[in-house]
C-alpha cells in the first residue's frame, strides 16, 4: 500500500534548527550562581522544574525568582536573560531546508520550550516567520514524547496522523510520534534530512539549500 502524501511537516527546534550544547549552558548558569554544575543540574532537571517550565506551569517571572531566591543569583534580569537564552547557533542548512519545504507543504514548529526561550528565538531567527504555525509545549501544556502533543499537532494542522511528518533529533520523540501514527525522521544532519525529504517529494531534486 502506498503511504499517504505528507500534508504537514513538523520541525523540532533544539539541535535541529538551532544547535546548543547542554553541558556548556549548564556551566555558564553554574558560574553565574556560584554553584557546582552538578548541583544546578540536580536542582533544575532532576527536580523536574524544567519540565514544569516547558509545560507552562510557571513562567519567566517565577524562573527569575527561582534563580535569585533559590539559586542565589545576584545579577540583573538582562544578564540572566543572556545567560539563559544566548547559547543557540543557527543550523543554516536546515533552516534553508525548512524554507523550501514550507513552499510545498504546511510547515510547523513542534518544540519543548518555554516563553523566555521562544521569545528570544522569535526575535532573532527568521525561520519562525516561514512556518505556518508553532505547537509549543508551554502553550499547549504538554511535552514530547507525550502522546497528547502529537494529537494536538495534527489537529492544529488539520491533517490525519499518517499525513504528518515529524523531524526530531531525539529517539523517544520519534518513536512516540510513530506510535501515534505520524511519520517521523530522526534528524542526523542537514545532508541526510535533505535526501530523505527529497525522496518524500518535499524538496525538488535539483534544489541545493
Amino acid at each position: 500500500m502506498t503511504a499517504p502524501a505528507v500534508k504537514a511537516v513538523f520541525f523540532d527546534i533544539g539541535n535541529v534548527l538551532l544547535r546548543f550544547n547542554p553541558s556548556e549552558v549548564l556551566k555558564e548558569i553554574a558560574d553565574a550562581v556560584g554553584r557546582p554544575p552538578r548541583k544546578v543540574a540536580d536542582y533544575l532537571w532532576t527536580s523536574h522544574k524544567i519540565e514544569a517550565l516547558e509545560r507552562g506551569e510557571f513562567g519567566t517571572d517565577e524562573l527569575f525568582r527561582i534563580f535569585r531566591e533559590e539559586l542565589g543569583y545576584a545579577g540583573s534580569f538582562a544578564r540572566f536573560r543572556r545567560i539563559w537564552c544566548d547559547h543557540f547557533t543557527l543550523e543554516r542548512r536546515t533552516a534553508s531546508i525548512l524554507r523550501l519545504v514550507a513552499k510545498r507543504a504546511p510547515t510547523y514548529l513542534l518544540s519543548n520550550t518555554h516563553a523566555l526561550h521562544y521569545d528570544h528565538i522569535r526575535q532573532n531567527y527568521a525561520f519562525t516567520r516561514h512556518v505556518h504555525g508553532a505547537i509549543l509545549s508551554h502553550e499547549v501544556g504538554m511535552r514530547k514524547p507525550e502522546p497528547r502533543i502529537y494529537a494536538a499537532a495534527v489537529k492544529i494542522a488539520g491533517v490525519k496522523p499518517g499525513q504528518a511528518l515529524l523531524i526530531d533529533d531525539l529517539h523517544p520523540n520519534v518513536a512516540a510520534a510513530r506510535k501515534a501514527g505520524l511519520r517521523a525522521i530522526l534528524y542526523k544532519g542537514p545532508a541526510d534530512l535533505r535526501r530523505r525529504l527529497t525522496n518524500l517529494g518535499l524538496l525538488a531534486r535539483a534544489s541545493s539549500p
